[in-house]
């Protein structure tokens, strides 16, 4: 599993701090699961760049897949959700996702 774990991370109006393993969002705490907080980490750390679900997968829970699996979509519109970033996390059609 690749993470940042160096510096506090500030993206619009949350802050990541990996050494704490916490989110907020202007101010309040989020609770994300490990594997949602390995997933944003991923997100933040590639921004900009389409990352396939085998790079998600890969990054955030360490291993690979051969196969398709809806674990990291389902993981994505938690996050979405959770941290209100349905605009910012994209879906790239039958490639992946994109912070941007």
């Amino acid at each position: 599993m690749t993470q940042t774990m160096e510096a506090v991370t500030n993206y619009k109006d949350l802050t990541v701090d990996p050494l704490a393993h916490s989110v907020t969002r202007s101010g309040q705490q989020v609770p994300l699961t490990p594997k949602e907080f390995a997933l944003l980490q991923t997100l933040l750390d590639h921004r900009g760049r389409v990352m396939t679900r085998g790079d998600l997968l890969s990054n955030a829970w360490g291993y690979s897949c051969t196969g398709l699996t809806r674990t990291v979509d389902v993981h994505i519109q938690r996050l979405r959700r959770k941290l209100g970033l349905e605009q910012e996390i994209q879906t790239v059609y039958r490639v992946g996702y994109k912070l941007h």
